[in-house]
């Protein structure tokens, strides 16, 4: 498992933090907790009220990057 290009800032990977899970740097917060939050209707706010460590920028960062691959899939698709 390897954290994508373009999150080594705000995402980190410790075996002994959570397992090994890809976590936000500084934290013990995996990056699953904000997409399934995010999935299930959490507002963006919420998330950050709920894990305080997880700053915006973080969350807003991981947010962007999953913007970015969807729109590059969306792209690869239309081509085809």
């Amino acid at each position: 498992m390897r954290i994508p290009a373009g999150l080594e800032s705000v995402l980190k990977i410790d075996p002994e933090v959570m397992h090994g899970e890809i976590c936000f740097t500084g934290t013990r917060v995996p990056l699953t907790v904000l997409l399934d939050n995010l999935q299930s209707g959490m507002a963006l706010d919420e998330f950050i009220e709920e894990y305080p460590s997880v700053s915006r920028h973080q969350a807003l960062t991981v947010i962007a990057w999953q913007q970015q691959q969807a729109r590059k899939a969306a792209q690869l698709l239309s081509v085809a």
